[in-house]
């Protein structure tokens, strides 16, 4: 059965607000602001804020660019989001 593209796009919007909140509550954790995690990302801040407030969609890349400067944390940054991917 296919889904509609209403329901593809909310899930869509659903996995980047996941996505967002486990990228800021794992910053948050280690009291890092915006800024640092960009840094040790490799991205812009101003990008960072968008992927935290779900207004970005971060490719794979950047997925792992912050799981490794979160020290690693690439299954907590992927696995809390994975359910609503199904």
């Amino acid at each position: 059965m296919k889904r509609s593209s209403t329901a593809r796009a909310s899930s869509v919007v659903k996995l980047s607000q996941r996505f967002g909140g486990v990228v800021r509550q794992l910053r948050e954790a280690r009291g890092w602001s915006q800024e640092r995690l960009a840094g040790r990302a490799e991205l812009n801040r101003s990008y960072m804020g968008e992927i935290e407030r779900a207004t970005a969609m971060p490719s794979l890349a950047t997925a792992a660019k912050l799981a490794q400067a979160l020290e690693g944390a690439g299954a907590a940054v992927l696995f809390p989001v994975w359910p609503c991917w199904l």
